[in-house]
């Protein structure tokens, strides 16, 4: 065999040298530099030690005549003509009296003559939560009021749903309480 290169084995890859690394080229830092010395050569032409840039020493003098106040643009409205355009006769008659109004009867308020009927949603010793209670139910929109009872030298506050004239439309005013939430309710009748 002759002497030579070596066969290169099988699934080996040839050595390669690294490749060259290309920095910046220089023309690129010649353009730079001059690009940066002709910026701070323009700011040395800008000293402020020069006469062409100092400020005069003195303030200027204010003239002697009062100036007048800018009087502020007059706004332009457009409905001083727009008005006589669209001007609208009225025929004069003479003023009615409004006739006074009759207040209707209630649906959910009683008669005089029969019983009345109520719904108690419940009773506190704190009236703030009485008041809470008062309030979701008057949301419902129901007739709903606060009364005070003392038992045995204690206050407490009791929530009155009413009052019904009848047990069909209280019963359907203890439905609807159910329905939302509402659960106890007392039914009573006075």
């Amino acid at each position: 065999m002759a002497k030579g290169r070596k066969a290169p084995r099988r699934g080996a890859s040839r050595a390669q040298s690294a490749p060259r690394r290309k920095g910046i080229p220089g023309w690129l830092w010649l353009v730079s530099g001059l690009v940066i010395g002709l910026f701070v050569a323009f700011l040395l032409q800008l000293e402020p030690g020069r006469e062409e840039v100092r400020r005069s020493p003195e303030p200027p003098k204010p003239s002697n005549t009062p100036a007048a106040p800018p009087t502020p643009p007059k706004p332009q409205y457009d409905f001083y003509t727009l008005l006589p355009e669209s001007d609208v006769n009225v025929p004069q008659q003479p003023a009615q009296p409004a006739p006074t109004p009759t207040p209707a009867p209630e649906a959910s308020k009683p008669a005089t003559s029969g019983p009345s009927y109520y719904l108690q949603a419940g009773s506190f010793r704190q009236r703030s939560d009485a008041d809470q209670l008062r309030a979701q139910i008057l949301l419902l929109g129901m007739d709903v009021k606060l009364e005070n009872a003392t038992i045995n030298g204690d206050q407490w506050y009791r929530v009155q749903v009413g009052p019904f004239g009848n047990r069909e439309s209280m019963t359907q005013a203890q439905r609807t309480l159910s329905g939302n939430g509402f659960s106890n309710l007392l039914p009573q009748q006075r």
